[in-house]
C-alpha cells in the first residue's frame, strides 16, 4: 500500500492533515472477506495507518451498502475503533441533496451527508465482475456515496449499462475523488458482484484515473476494456482514459524479490500496482510489486516512478507492455462476460439486445424466499414478486423487468444469475 501510493507521490500529493478525509471502501453487503464481496479489511486497514501516520487526525471510512447497514458490513469484516487507527465509521444513512447544474446526465445528487462534508475522497474499490457493466472497479465504487434506498431507484432513471455508466462518470466530476486504489488480492469472478466465486488475482492497483485503472483491470483477465461502458463513457466524459497507448504500467525489477507463485498464508501472494495521471507527455504511468506482508496485513514493496521521487527509497524498475501485463499478472480463464459489440455508434441498440438476453433466473432449490429480490426490485409494481404469498420462489414479470440486476446483487442466498434467454 505505501509503495504504491510512493510511486504516485505520496499521501501528501493526495491530502492534507487539517482536511477532513473520507476513505470509501466497497460494502456491498455484510459478507466474510474470503468472500470477495467487499474491500478486504486489511487493505483498509493499511490505508488508515497510512493517513494516521502522515497525521491526518479527522478521518472517516465507510459507504452505503444496498443491503444491511454500514456499521454491520464493518463489524462482519473486523473493523474495530481499536484496529482503525483513529478513523471514525462514517453514518452513510443520513442525505444531502446536492445540485450540480453542469452535469451532463444528472444535475443533482442525494449524497450521504459524510460525502458533502469531506474535504477529500479516497476510493478502495474491489475487484469484481458486475452483471450489468461486465465489470466493477474505480467508476462503479462512487455509486456507494449515494444513500442505499436511492441507489435502486437510480437503475430505473438510468436504465442501461450506458446511460447507468454516464451517470457514474458525473458523479466522479461532481465529487472528485483524490485516490482510487483496487483491491485484487482475492477478486471475485462469474456470478458478481455479490454471488461470484473468490479467486486469487494476487495485486493492489493504485491510480489517480479510475478510468486508466479499470482498464488495467480489464487487460489482465483478458476483456477488451472497450466493451466496458464504465470504461468509454468515462473516457467520453474526461474522468480517465481507456487506450491502453496513453498508460504505461511500471514494476519493480526482478531482484526486489517479485514472486507471484508464492502464496502467503491467507492463500494469495501480494502484489501491488499503480496507475498515475497523464504526464506531460500524454501518458498514465503504473506501476507493480509483491512484497511479505506487513503488520498492517497489506504489501509493501520499493516503487518509485521514473524520476525517482524522494518520498521513499529507491528501486529499479521495468515498464511491461500489454502482453507482458497479461502474461504475469494476468487470469485468461477468469469468468467474465467478453462477448458483445464494441462500444460504437450503435451502443444503445447493443446495450438494448443485451439486456433483452440477459434475463435474471432464479434457482428454486438455492431459493429460501426470503425477498430480499422483491424488496430491492426499484421498478413500480415490481417486476419480481410472490405470486402465491411464499410458498414458492418469487416469479419475473420480464415485460417489466428493467435488467438492472440489483435482484442478483443482493441476493443473500447467491441463488439468482443473469444468464442468456434460453
Amino acid at each position: 500500500m505505501r509503495t504504491g501510493i510512493e510511486l504516485l507521490g505520496g499521501i501528501g500529493e493526495f491530502v492534507s492533515p487539517q482536511e477532513k478525509i473520507l476513505v470509501k471502501p466497497n460494502f456491498l453487503s455484510a459478507a466474510a472477506p474470503e468472500k470477495a464481496v467487499t474491500t478486504h479489511p486489511a487493505v483498509i486497514k493499511a490505508m488508515l495507518r497510512i493517513l494516521s501516520e502522515a497525521g491526518c487526525e479527522n478521518v472517516k471510512y465507510g459507504d452505503s451498502p444496498g443491503h444491511g447497514s454500514c456499521a454491520g458490513a464493518a463489524q462482519k469484516i473486523g473493523l474495530t475503533p481499536e484496529n482503525t487507527f483513529g478513523a471514525v465509521l462514517a453514518d452513510m444513512s443520513e442525505e444531502v441533496c446536492t445540485p450540480f447544474p453542469e452535469g451532463m446526465t444528472a444535475q443533482e445528487f442525494y449524497f450521504a451527508k459524510e460525502v458533502t462534508e469531506a474535504d477529500a475522497i479516497i476510493s478502495l474499490s474491489k475487484m469484481k465482475t458486475h452483471a450489468l457493466e461486465r465489470v466493477t472497479g474505480a467508476v462503479k465504487n462512487v455509486y456507494g456515496l449515494i444513500c442505499g434506498y436511492r441507489k435502486a431507484a437510480g437503475h430505473v432513471k438510468y436504465p442501461n449499462a450506458s446511460i447507468f455508466a454516464r451517470m457514474l462518470a458525473d458523479i466522479h466530476r461532481c465529487v472528485k475523488p483524490r485516490l482510487h486504489i483496487m483491491d485484487g488480492i482475492v477478486a471475485m469472478e462469474g456470478n458478481g458482484p455479490g454471488s461470484g466465486d473468490p479467486v486469487p488475482m494476487n495485486v493492489l492497483l493504485f491510480s489517480k484515473d479510475p478510468v486508466a485503472l479499470d482498464s488495467v483491470f480489464c487487460t489482465m483477465v483478458c476483456l477488451d476494456p472497450e466493451l466496458v461502458p464504465t470504461n468509454t463513457q468515462g473516457e467520453a466524459m474526461e474522468i480517465g482514459t481507456y487506450h491502453r497507448s496513453r498508460i504505461e504500467l511500471i514494476t519493480p525489477a526482478a531482484e526486489t524479490g517479485m514472486n507471484t507463485a508464492d502464496e502467503k498464508e491467507n492463500g494469495a501472494a501480494e502484489a501491488g500496482k499503480s496507475t498515475a495521471d497523464e504526464k506531460e507527455s500524454g501518458a498514465a504511468e503504473t506501476g507493480m510489486s509483491t512484497a511479505d506482508e506487513k503488520e498492517s496485513g497489506a504489501a509493501e514493496a520499493g516503487m518509485n516512478t521514473a524520476d525517482e521521487k524522494q518520498s521513499g527509497e529507491s528501486v529499479s524498475f521495468r515498464r511491461l507492455n500489454g502482453a507482458a501485463l497479461r502474461e504475469e499478472f494476468g487470469n485468461r480463464q477468469f469468468k467474465v462476460e467478453r462477448r458483445g459489440t464494441k462500444r460504437t455508434a450503435f451502443v444503445r441498440y447493443s446495450d438494448f439486445m443485451t439486456s433483452l438476453a440477459r434475463r435474471p433466473r432464479i434457482d428454486k432449490k438455492l431459493c429460501i424466499r426470503c425477498g430480499v429480490c422483491v424488496e430491492h426490485c426499484p421498478v413500480p409494481g415490481k417486476a419480481v414478486n410472490f405470486k402465491n404469498g411464499r410458498k414458492e420462489p418469487p416469479v419475473y414479470d420480464y415485460k417489466k423487468c428493467i435488467r438492472c440486476y440489483c435482484c442478483q446483487e443482493m441476493c443473500p442466498r447467491h441463488a439468482i444469475t443473469a444468464g442468456r434467454r434460453r
